[in-house]
C-alpha cells in the first residue's frame, strides 16, 4: 500500500516576506491576467517558479524553466526561502466559505508527504482522469531545471476512523503554524485562511505512516504531474541518479473530510445548425423528460440533489430546458460498454452520450479538437455567455461526488476529462520538496 515519508521542506521565511503576497493558486488554473497580477503583486511571488513567463530571445538552456530554477536557488541563498533541518510532515489547514452555502465556513485538513511513486498498474496509486502529453512535457522541463517538486499534487485516502486527522490535531496542540496567510475577499472562495503546521514528532509521523501504509491513494488533482514524476524517475534510474526521484510531493485529504467539496464543470456549445437547435427538445425526448422553464427557475431546480435522479440544465437564449433522465438503465445499456458501470452512470458521461453526441452530433472524439465546445466551472458565466450570444447553449451539471471518483478509479477506469473540480485548490508556494 501507500508509503508516505517525511521530508525536509522548503518554504518562505515569514521574517523576509508577507506570506499572503507570495503564494497563489496552482499553475493550471491561472489565466494570463492572473499570472500578470501575481508577477506585479510581489517580486518574490511563487509564480516566478511555478509558471515563469516566456521572454523574447528564449532558447534551450536559457528560458522560463532555467529562470524558475534561478529564482529558486537565489531565494534560498538570500534566505527568502529556507529549508528545514529535519524531515517532517506538514499539515495544511485551509478554511473557506462553502461555495454552495453562502456564509458557511468549513475547514479541510491536508497533510503534505513524500509519496513513493508507484506505477498505476500496481494498484496503490489510482488515477481518475485522462491526461494530455503537452502538459506533461511542460512539467517535466520544470522538474529537470529545478530538481524539485515545486507544487504538491492532491490525493485522497480512506479514513473512516479519522485516524490521521486526530494524530495531526494532537500533534499541533499548543503550537503555532509556521506559515499563515489570510485573505479577505481576494479569492473566489471569499475569506480564506491557509495555515501550515510542521510535525516532527516520531509519534505523529509513525501514526500517519501506519494509517497510510494500509491504504491506497486516489489522485484528485495533478495526474499530469504524477505521470511526469514517473517519467523523471525512469530518466534518472537509467542514469543511476537521485534516490529523491522515487517519491513525489503530495497533499492528502481523507474522503471523509467535511471540507472535501467537488464542483462540476459546465459545457458551452456553439456551431449548432438552426434546424438542430430548433428540434433539440424532440431529439432529447427519447432519453429525458424535457420541461421548458425560465433560466432562474432552471438554476434553482438544478441545485436539488437526489441520488436516484439525474438532472441536467440546458440554457438557451431566453429560456431553459430542465432534463430528467427517464431511466438510469438507458445509460447502462446504450453508453460505451468498454467502460465500467460506474463510468456509464456519471452525469458527465450521460450528458456527453445523450445530449452532445446523440442530440447535437458532437462525439467523444470531436471534443479533443473542436473549437465549438468550451468549459467553465462558473454557473453564472455559463449563463451569461449564452445570453451575450458567444455560445448558443450551455449545459449545467450537478455536483459530482467523491464516491463516484472512488468507484470509477477503483474499477480501473478513468473519468472523462473536465469531470471534477476539487474546491478550493491547494495553494502553491507553501511547501516545496527538493529532489537533491
Amino acid at each position: 500500500m501507500a508509503h508516505a515519508a517525511p521530508f525536509a521542506g522548503i518554504h518562505y521565511n515569514p521574517e523576509k516576506v508577507s506570506i499572503g503576497a507570495v503564494v497563489g493558486p496552482p499553475y493550471d488554473v491561472l489565466s494570463p491576467a492572473q499570472q500578470d497580477a501575481l508577477y506585479a503583486q510581489d517580486p518574490h511571488n511563487f509564480v516566478r517558479i511555478m509558471l515563469n513567463k516566456d521572454q523574447d530571445g528564449d532558447s534551450e538552456g536559457a528560458d522560463r524553466y532555467t529562470r524558475a530554477a534561478a529564482f529558486l536557488n537565489s531565494w534560498l541563498a538570500e534566505g527568502v526561502l529556507q529549508q528545514d533541518a529535519e524531515p517532517a510532515f506538514y499539515e495544511y489547514a485551509q478554511s473557506f466559505e462553502h461555495p454552495l452555502i453562502p456564509g458557511k465556513i468549513v475547514w479541510r485538513t491536508t497533510v503534505f508527504v513524500a509519496l513513493k511513486l508507484e506505477p498505476y498498474e500496481n494498484g496503490v496509486v489510482l488515477p481518475h482522469e485522462e491526461t494530455h502529453p503537452k502538459a506533461k512535457a511542460d512539467r517535466l522541463l520544470l522538474m529537470r531545471a529545478t530538481t524539485a517538486n515545486p507544487e504538491p499534487i492532491y490525493g485522497l485516502y480512506e479514513d473512516p476512523e479519522n485516524a490521521v486527522s486526530a494524530a495531526l490535531k494532537a500533534g499541533r496542540e499548543g503550537t503555532d503554524p509556521i506559515l499563515k496567510a489570510v485573505f479577505d475577499g481576494r479569492t473566489t472562495a471569499g475569506s480564506e485562511q491557509h495555515l501550515i503546521y510542521k510535525h516532527t514528532s516520531p509519534e505523529v509521523i509513525a501514526a500517519v505512516q501506519a494509517h497510510l501504509g494500509s491504504r491506497r491513494v486516489w489522485i484528485a488533482d495533478g495526474h499530469h504531474r504524477y505521470e511526469t514524476a514517473l517519467n523523471y524517475q525512469r530518466e534518472k534510474a537509467a542514469s543511476g541518479e537521485a534516490p529523491g526521484c522515487d517519491a513525489l510531493l503530495i497533499g492528502l485529504s481523507a474522503f471523509e473530510d467535511p471540507g472535501l467539496i467537488v464542483l462540476p464543470t459546465h459545457r458551452l456549445v456553439k456551431g449548432i445548425s438552426e434546424e438542430n437547435l430548433a428540434s433539440l427538445p424532440a431529439l432529447l425526448e427519447p432519453y429525458f423528460t424535457v420541461e421548458s422553464v425560465s433560466i432562474p427557475a432552471l438554476r434553482e431546480w438544478i441545485k436539488v440533489q437526489d441520488s436516484d435522479i439525474r438532472r441536467f440544465g440546458i440554457v438557451l437564449n431566453g429560456t431553459g430546458l430542465a432534463l430528467t433522465l427517464k431511466d438510469l438503465a438507458l445509460a447502462e445499456s446504450e453508453l460505451d460498454q468498454s467502460h465500467c458501470a460506474a463510468w456509464r452512470a456519471l452525469d458527465v458521461t450521460i450528458l456527453q452520450g445523450f445530449v452532445l453526441d446523440k442530440a447535437l452530433g458532437i462525439s467523444w472524439q470531436d471534443l479533443a479538437h473542436t473549437p465549438n465546445v468550451a468549459y467553465t466551472r462558473d454557473e453564472e458565466e455559463a449563463v451569461q455567455k449564452v445570453v451575450t450570444g458567444e455560445f448558443q447553449l450551455s449545459c449545467l451539471l450537478q455536483n459530482p461526488t467523491v464516491t463516484e471518483v472512488r468507484d470509477v478509479a477503483s474499477a480501473g477506469d478513468k473519468m472523462p476529462q473536465k469531470s471534477t473540480f476539487f474546491y478550493p485548490k491547494l495553494w502553491s508556494g507553501l511547501v516545496i520538496r527538493s529532489l537533491k
